[in-house]
Formats: C-alpha cells, sequence, structure tokens
C-alpha cells in the first residue's frame, strides 16, 4: 500500500487523528489514532483512494465491518465504528477498534519457534472461542494464522487471546455444515494449479491473497499479495466469468449466482466468496481454499490445525514457494508431528493431524470440538489428581458438609455396631436365644451399614459431579449446596433405580469373577454424572456411562485402579497405626475400632468423587461436548430465579438476523 505515511496527521470525520502508522497489509493500513472526543487511543484500518476505485474491495472492507459488528466476544478485537471519509489524496473507507497492547503469536513464534503443548493448548482454547462463536453466527474467517492472532497481557502476569481481521470472513448462515456433495465444490485441478502457480511471489506466512478485477476480464485477472500484483491468470476467452470477476468453471451450474449493480451489500459481499475465488494466507490455507472450492467452517479447523502444528513442530507442515505449498495443502499428506516432536503424547499428536485432513469430514467438525480434544488429550491422569487435590482444598468445608450430610444414614449405623459390639463384650450373650438375638441385631446392622455406606458413596459421587460441572461451565458462580441437592431430589428416582441396577451388575462380576466384576465398574463408573445432568435413567444411562469411558479406557483404567488403591492404602496406614488392636483381628476391640475406621470415609469419598467428576468433564471434552448448554438446561429447571440471576443468564449481545441457508463459497 504505497504512500500510507502521507495520511499521518489526517483527522477523519472530524473525529480521529492519524497519529502514527503502525502496519500494512493485503486490504489496507492500520493506524495508531486518537478519538478527538475522548481522547483516547484506537487502532484505525483503512482503504487508501486507490483501492476505492476497486468495488470488490470496498465490498469486502464493509463485510470486515458487518463480521466484525455482528461478533462480541471476549477473544475477538472490538470494533466501535466504521464509515467513509474524505482527505486530501481523495475518499477513503476506515474500520475502527480498541488498540491493544501485546504482540501477535506470529512475533512470538519468531522467537521461541516451539511452544509447549499446555501453552498451546490454552491459546488455542481461547482462539477457538472465538471462531467457535464467529461460526455460530455464520462468519467464517478464512485467513486464520499467527499474524492475526494476537496476545494481550491482561496484567494478572498472563494474557488474553484476541483474533484479528474478518477482512476476507465469509458471513453466511450459522453453523453451515458439510456440502461435499454441492457442485460447486468441483474444481478443475488444471486450472486451480494456473492460479497457484502465477501466486509465487506472495509472502507465504503473513500476505493475504487477494484477486483484483482491474484488468479487462477477456484477458485475465490480478493476484495481489500485500498489495503488490504478484501475477496474473490468463483463462481461455470461452470460459465464463461473473460479473465481479470470479472464474465460473461450469457455467450452467453457476447461472444463478451472476449478480447485477442493483445488489444490495450483503448480495454483493456473499458474491465475493463464490467457488473459484483464491483468497487467504498460503502456509494456513485448506485444501478446498487452494483450489477454489467450497469453504465452509471445516476450513478454518485446517488452518487451526496448521497453526497448532507450527506452534508444537516448530515449523508449518508444508514449506517452498507458494505454489509448491498450495499444492501440497492440496496433495500431499504432512509428516507427522511426533516425527518432530516426539514428547508430543500420540493422542494429542493425533488430534492436530486429524485438523490437517484433507478432507472436511474427517476433522474434527467444530473449533470446539478441536480444542477441547487437544486439552482433554495433552492432560494426563496426574493432571486430573492434581486438580482433584487443588479443588478438594479449596472447597473443603463444603465437601465435608456434604459428606457429613450423606453419610448420616452410615454414621448412625456404625454407632450402633459399636454399640452392640459393646453390648456383646460387656454382657456376653447366655443360651442359644441370646446368642441368636445378638448375632443377628450385629449381622442385621451390618447389612443396613453397607448399604447406607453404597448409597452415601452415590450421593456424594452425584453431588460432587453437579458441583465439578458447575465448576467447569461457570467457575465464578458460588457453590451452593442447596442448588445442587435440588437437582438430587427431582431425580432421586431415576438415580436410585440406576444406581441399583449398577450396583447388581457389579455385584454379579465379582461373584463370577473379580476381573467382570472390575469391568463393569469401570465401563459405569460415569453413571452418577450422566443421570443427574444429562437427565438418562436406567440402560440409557448405562450405555451413555458405557460409550463416554469408551473415548478413553487406558484413562479410566488408570483412574478405576488408583480409585481403589487410595482408600485402601489409608486403611492400611490408619490399621498399622493402630497396633495392638489391629492384630487383634477376632476381638471386639478390633469390631469397633473397624467401625470408628469406617468413619475416615467421610474425609476420603469426597476426594475419590472428585476424580470421577473430572474423568466425566473430560470424556465430553474428547467428544466435543460442551457443558455450558447441559448446564444452561439445569439452571433453567430451577424453582427459585432471582432477577439478577435470569438476566445475568441472558445473552444482552443483539445478533444479525442471518438467512435461512448458507452463501456458497
Amino acid at each position: 500500500m504505497p504512500g500510507v505515511e502521507e495520511y499521518v496527521g489526517e483527522v477523519l470525520d472530524d473525529k480521529y487523528r492519524l497519529e502514527h502508522l503502525l502496519g500494512k497489509g493485503g486490504m489496507g493500513a492500520v493506524y495508531l489514532a486518537t478519538h478527538l472526543g475522548t481522547e483516547r487511543y484506537v487502532a484505525l484500518k483503512l482503504i487508501s483512494p486507490q483501492f476505492m476505485r476497486n468495488n470488490e474491495f470496498v465490498e469486502r472492507f464493509k463485510r470486515e465491518a458487518r463480521a466484525a459488528g455482528r461478533l462480541r466476544h471476549p477473544n475477538v478485537v472490538d470494533v466501535t465504528d466504521f464509515g467513509f471519509a474524505r482527505v486530501k489524496a481523495g475518499q477513503v473507507a476506515y474500520l475502527v477498534m480498541e488498540y491493544l497492547d501485546g504482540c501477535t503469536l506470529g512475533d512470538v513464534l519468531a522467537e521461541e519457534k516451539r511452544l509447549p503443548l499446555e501453552w498451546v493448548a490454552d491459546i488455542l482454547d481461547q482462539v477457538c472461542s472465538a471462531v467457535h462463536e464467529a461460526h455460530q453466527q455464520g462468519i467464517i474467517h478464512r485467513d486464520l494464522k499467527p499474524d492475526n492472532i494476537w496476545l494481550e497481557p491482561n496484567r494478572l502476569g498472563g494474557y488474553r487471546v484476541k483474533v484479528l481481521d474478518f477482512g476476507i470472513a465469509k458471513l453466511g448462515e450459522a453453523s453451515a455444515s458439510s456440502r461435499d456433495d454441492d457442485p460447486a465444490a468441483t474444481i478443475i485441478d488444471d486450472v486451480a494449479d494456473a492460479a497457484a502457480a502465477s501466486l509465487t511471489g506472495a509472502h507465504l506466512e503473513s500476505d493475504t491473497l487477494l484477486r483484483a478485477d482491474d484488468e479487462p476480464l477477456t484477458q485475465g485477472f490480478k493476484i495481489k499479495a500485500g498489495g503488490e500484483d504478484v501475477g496474473t491468470l490468463l483463462h481461455d476467452p470461452n470460459t465464463a466469468v461473473d460479473d465481479d470477476g470470479t472464474l465460473l468453471f461450469d457455467q450452467g451450474t453457476h447461472s444463478s449466482s451472476r449478480h447485477n449493480a442493483h445488489r444490495t451489500t450483503v448480495d454483493q459481499g456473499s458474491a465475493l466468496t463464490r467457488v473459484g475465488a483464491i483468497m487467504g494466507t498460503p502456509l494456513y490455507m485448506s485444501p478446498e481454499q487452494c483450489g477454489g472450492g467450497y469453504v465452509d467452517t471445516r476450513s478454518d479447523i485446517y488452518s487451526l490445525g496448521v497453526i497448532a502444528y507450527q506452534m508444537l513442530a516448530g515449523e508449518p507442515p508444508f514449506a517452498g514457494n507458494t505454489s509448491t505449498v498450495m499444492r501440497a495443502h492440496r496433495e500431499q499428506q504432512p509428516k507427522d508431528l511426533r516425527e518432530t516432536a516426539n514428547k508430543i503424547p500420540k493422542r494429542a499428536a493425533k488430534v492436530v493431524m486429524s485438523a490437517l485432513s484433507k478432507n472436511p469430514g474427517e476433522r474434527p467438525q467444530t473449533a470446539f470440538a478441536f480444542a477441547s480434544a487437544l486439552r482433554a488429550h495433552s492432560e494426563g491422569v496426574g493432571a486430573l489428581y492434581r486438580r482433584a487435590f487443588a479443588l478438594y482444598s479449596e472447597y473443603f468445608p463444603k465437601f465435608i458438609k456434604l459428606s457429613l450430610i450423606a453419610h448420616v444414614p452410615m454414621i448412625v449405623t456404625s454407632v450402633l455396631l459399636i454399640s452392640a459390639f459393646l453390648w456383646y463384650k460387656y454382657s456376653p450373650p447366655v443360651g442359644m436365644l441370646h446368642k441368636v438375638a445378638v448375632y443377628s441385631t450385629i449381622g442385621v446392622l451390618g447389612l443396613l451399614k453397607f448399604v447406607a455406606t453404597t448409597v452415601s458413596a452415590a450421593v456424594i459421587s452425584g453431588v460432587t459431579a453437579i458441583i465439578i460441572t458447575q465448576l467447569t461451565a461457570a467457575p465464578l458462580r458460588p457453590v451452593k449446596l442447596r442448588e445442587a441437592f435440588v437437582i438430587l431430589r427431582k431425580r432421586w428416582r431415576p438415580f436410585l433405580k440406576t444406581m441399583i441396577r449398577v450396583t447388581l451388575w457389579i455385584f454379579l462380576g465379582l461373584i463370577l469373577l473379580i476381573v467382570p466384576g472390575m469391568i463393569m465398574w469401570m465401563r459405569y463408573s460415569l453413571y452418577a454424572p450422566v443421570v443427574l445432568i444429562e437427565g438418562l435413567e436406567g440402560k440409557a444411562a448405562m450405555l451413555r456411562a458405557r460409550q463416554l469411558a469408551s473415548r478413553s479406557w487406558k484413562t479410566v483404567i488408570v483412574v478405576a485402579i488408583l480409585q481403589f488403591l487410595i482408600p485402601a492404602s489409608v486403611s492400611a496406614i490408619v490399621g498399622m497405626m493402630a497396633g495392638r488392636a489391629k492384630a487383634e483381628q477376632n476381638s471386639v476391640s478390633a469390631q469397633i475400632f473397624q467401625q470408628i475406621l469406617d468413619l475416615l470415609n467421610i474425609f476420603v469419598i469426597p476426594l475419590i468423587s472428585i476424580v470421577p467428576a473430572l474423568l466425566y468433564v473430560k470424556m465430553r471434552q474428547l467428544g466435543g461436548e460442551s457443558l455450558s448448554s447441559v448446564w444452561a438446561q439445569i439452571q433453567e429447571g430451577q424453582e427459585k430465579q432471582s432477577s439478577w440471576q435470569k438476566r445475568m443468564r441472558t445473552r444482552l449481545s443483539l445478533h444479525t438476523p442471518t438467512n435461512s441457508k448458507p452463501t456458497t463459497g
């Protein structure tokens, strides 16, 4: 963009004074500007007069304003104004955004090369949150790259990620689905190769490829990168060309997509995304972008996969000049991530590689699913237990209160058993009838205690799952046991039925052989959150619990073993401390001590119940399932809601209405 410095000092619309140039790209330049009314710094992006002559650039710029205006998200740069102004050199269009401190992810990668997996997962969590919201609003970014990911300091020692530049975003219906059967997705490879070959002058990592229509359409059209001409794609005079300069490879198929000068801004903007247009940054473009084919939300998933690959491996999956890279995106399989970064867990590397699939249907289908799966696979069992101990210590009074309430039946039966053993010790039974009465009482109380302990553990597990789900979906919301017990009270019947069913299956497995019992335990260990949070019961709940567990049997098996070993180890340690009483296994004193020892479960069971709850969250993440929707349903079903709580659960941002049918790419 030549002569951009000459605009420094200009005042646009009597509101914004351009202070100095921050940077320039394929669509315009960005300036640090001062809003004269508030004297606040803003970032201002504009198209200079020579670009204003190109209607396609102007329409694309308008589309950027619309795309940004439709998004209100903490990880998307906030756009505050848009308009046209006249300066000495002519008319310009401008877009006003919040001014951000910090640097781009590209700046970070230029120095760090590789980033730790935990950092990558955190960055992608925030980026994918923004991209997922854009997709829900019917916006496809199409130019995701490290230079469009901004890291802003949050004054707490960390950073907040902001996604920038929706300049070539495609606007359409929310959550465009797979369109592999669309005739518009079929592209002639030879023509696409010719287009790619004409782009060899582009800067692969930062320049956005934009086709201009300045030249006569009967001769060809130019390809621009970073504002500079890098080649001209000639075409057969018999090949159909749309009014906006887009090549149409099948005139019969696309005749209905032609537009005229009377179209609205939205219609014209949609026309810019038609088949045959090559837009994006070569290193991060999806195969369908490189071929000029149909582009939907899964194209952004591919770009996110390339970014993740680069952050972990230190280099993007393909290198070379533009034509080489674009052909590689379409035809070559990238080197396996673990060949370059062998410390990355296999499952995490598999998630990244799945995002780089040539077939859009084989990629994660949403940005949220991609980030969730990567996060879940990047954290091992150790991370589950570290978080469990952290939550247990942070909310210790809540968990102990929960445990005391749930263990009331067990405490009562333990006290009665101790009384029975004292009765037996100090009033030895005389006669057969007396002995039968004493032994029967102890036996019945022992059975009642077993049932009470089983029910107490199930109640603690279920309520803990509700608490952990809340802390995951709404971490700033205060933890209130009463609200969790309200959910339990509403669903206690299906919860009890399912608990009995699962217990019988486990008991049957233990009777047949220990191993089948352990298998049943592992299969159905997640039934409590399934019943209480998802509202399933009986066989359906057991099938769902098994489905969740199957997403990572290795993790489930390790957790199941640790869940058995931890309480057993605690009992063994306390038993060793008992010394003499423990040595007298058959004495009444030993039996009384055992009843007291069992009361330690009040402290142990809440801790080990947190782990399955976190495991439930992890399994949902592996499947790309959000907790927000199910938690919102639970909240809606609560009996009492304050006015401010209703407002906090109501989305305040206004969404621009979208058409009922997605626009084609």
